[in-house]
């Protein structure tokens, strides 16, 4: 099989799953999809990028990473250079925020961007510690203890809007 088939293939099979990585990431589904197509761009223009699927998609969700987090420190420079104004809402986000259980969104926006990462590859890539941990480039050790904090952190949350009343799934 020639290169671009083999290229074709592997976007068909990650694709979807990459780009629900990203969306996990960033919030944010327009450029959750700029990540996935810039990361598979660099896997193509790469000369080091690993041929075996397991590898590849380990080498690609680093790539996602790396772009997600080159997002927040753009944003956090730009609200820094940013003089505090009041911005108009914007009726994209109102609606996304009526939509679905409002109360585990909240929960999950809680959670760090690392921990959001760590459990996504684990509980809905259904990826192995260490496979989660080689992706985001820290130890297994690490891994554990950020899954366990956002879990502890999502019962909590959720514990928490349940008390008041609120519907929590």
């Amino acid at each position: 099989m020639n290169d671009q088939a083999w290229f074709e293939q592997m976007v068909r099979s990650l694709g979807r799953p990459a780009m629900k990585f990203a969306n996990v990431l960033v919030h944010d589904t327009d450029l959750a999809e700029e990540i996935v197509q810039e990361a598979f761009a660099r896997c193509w223009a790469s000369p080091n990028t690993p041929k075996p699927e397991v590898e590849f998609r380990r080498y690609l969700y680093r790539i996602v990473t790396n772009l997600a987090h080159d997002y927040y420190r753009r944003q956090s420079r730009r609200l820094a250079l940013q003089s505090p104004t009041s911005a108009a809402a914007n009726p994209v986000e109102i609606v996304e925020r009526r939509a679905g259980d409002e109360a585990m969104r909240r929960a999950i926006l809680g959670l760090g961007l690392r921990e959001r990462q760590a459990v996504y590859l684990r509980y809905f890539e259904d990826l192995s510690v260490a496979d989660s941990a080689r992706i985001m480039g820290a130890r297994q050790g690490t891994v554990r203890v950020l899954v366990f904090r956002a879990l502890g952190k999502l019962r909590r949350a959720l514990a928490s809007r349940a008390e008041s009343n609120q519907v929590a799934i």
